[in-house]
């Protein structure tokens, strides 16, 4: 009889997770912890603690010299190139999209000094994965704007 209550209870355990696992997210919620991660990240992109939390242990920095980044790899370079201290960064665009568990974020951030004058304009894609209750980001990629070539040629 022991035994059978065991396995009653490890059965309605197993179950109890499956149907929370399965409860639908919520968009508006989703949307918005992904958008606060982007701002964290933005505001803090030079500080170790705050990328560690951020960053998934798979995670992948593409960049363009023939390497994809570890999240270690991608944190030292963060360290060791700190932006001046006179340079102020924004987000002009930010669009979150969510597939389910997966949530990818394309936007574009202003760098400018202190008197407002643009320095530079990135675009960049970010995905992130919920897992283990929480957001996280796997992948990311950026690139510098440059000027529409005159001809109309992309």
């Amino acid at each position: 009889m022991r035994r059978r209550n065991s396995f009653l209870f490890l059965f309605l355990l197993l179950w109890v997770r499956h149907a929370v696992s399965q409860t639908p997210r919520d968009p508006a919620k989703d949307r918005a912890a992904v958008t606060d991660l982007e701002q964290q990240w933005l505001n803090s992109e030079h500080d170790p603690a705050v990328l560690g939390r951020i960053l998934a242990d798979d995670f992948v920095h593409v960049v363009p010299f023939d390497h994809f980044l570890t999240k270690q790899e991608h944190i030292d370079w963060a360290v060791k190139h700190s932006e001046p201290k006179d340079r102020q960064m924004h987000f002009d665009r930010l669009n979150v999209r969510l597939y389910g568990e997966v949530a990818i974020v394309n936007g574009s951030v202003i760098a400018s000094d202190q008197s407002g004058k643009q320095l530079d304009r990135t675009m960049f894609t970010d995905i992130f994965v919920f897992r283990e209750g929480r957001w996280q980001a796997v992948n990311a990629q950026e690139n510098a704007v440059r000027p529409t070539p005159q001809n109309g040629n992309h």
